[in-house]
């Protein structure tokens, strides 16, 4: 079984490939727009630091860390699951989806892997020069232990927001039309590339606790950052681990009731 599931996740891959070396043009104009918003992303963290030492605790060269850690796990599940997910109400909406469940493979897995969008592979590789950067700059004492646990809380939170975006995705069988996914994505990005320190004191503590324990999104660049250039609490690597499962295992539940209430094209 994995070994037909990985055959059918290679064969994925280099449709995908091919379909983006046809459009060379589109692949180079991506990429320069998405290394020019690193720069200017860049830029921003330097006028910061130009006018303090730290923002909640953190210093320049970890919040530069914390800005690669972001990245890394952003641009990989851009690259593996966005657009994917993103596909779901359309497919839904033309009756699609038909195909896909009438296929002899697992439905999620085939809704979840069929597109690969390279043009966030150089996003991936700007990710490691950051976090190598600061990591050197710091001086930080690094152990494989530590490189180890960095990689799999950046699994971990690759797979929560996986999960959490997939079932955003499959509200559009009961809604039909889902046209919001972008702006979803766009604001959960926007309040995890800061220091979830920040959000503490604001409405009581009561965002910062939903985001971090209920809808887990502040920690998945936070987290992973903290492990290499920061102290971190073991037991939040913990409830991290447990919540990337559990989602995982809620998303796949979530997806088989709601095509309880899917028609198809042909109903």
């Amino acid at each position: 079984m994995l070994a037909r599931y990985t055959r059918i996740l290679l064969r994925f891959w280099k449709n995908c490939l091919l379909r983006d070396l046809s459009f060379r043009t589109h692949f180079l104009v991506h990429t320069g727009g998405e290394i020019l918003w690193i720069a200017m992303a860049l830029v921003f963290l330097k006028v910061i630091f130009a006018n303090t030492r730290q923002v909640a605790g953190w210093n320049e060269h970890q919040y530069l860390f914390l800005m690669g850690a972001h990245l890394l796990v952003t641009s990989l599940f851009e690259m593996l699951f966005f657009s994917n997910c993103w596909r779901i109400s359309e497919r839904v909406r033309t009756g699609d989806l038909d195909f896909v469940l009438l296929r002899p493979a697992n439905a999620q897995f085939l809704l979840s892997f069929e597109r690969v969008d390279y043009t966030t592979a150089a996003n991936l590789l700007v990710a490691c020069g950051l976090c190598v950067y600061s990591v050197v700059a710091l001086g930080s004492p690094i152990t494989v232990g530590r490189v180890l646990l960095f990689l799999l809380l950046v699994a971990a939170a690759v797979a929560i927001l996986y999960a959490l975006v997939f079932m955003f995705a499959v509200t559009s069988i009961w809604f039909i039309r889902q046209t919001s996914m972008e702006h979803l994505w766009f604001y959960t990005v926007s309040i995890a590339r800061y220091p979830a320190e920040i959000y503490r004191k604001f409405a009581a503590g009561v965002f910062w606790a939903v985001f971090v324990f209920v809808l887990p999104v502040l920690i998945v660049a936070n987290l992973p950052a903290s492990v290499m250039v920061r102290t971190f609490d073991p037991r939040m690597v913990a409830f991290m681990i447990a919540a990337a499962a559990v989602l995982l295992a809620l998303s796949s539940v979530v997806f088989r009731v709601a095509l309880r209430w899917y028609r198809s094209a042909s109903s």
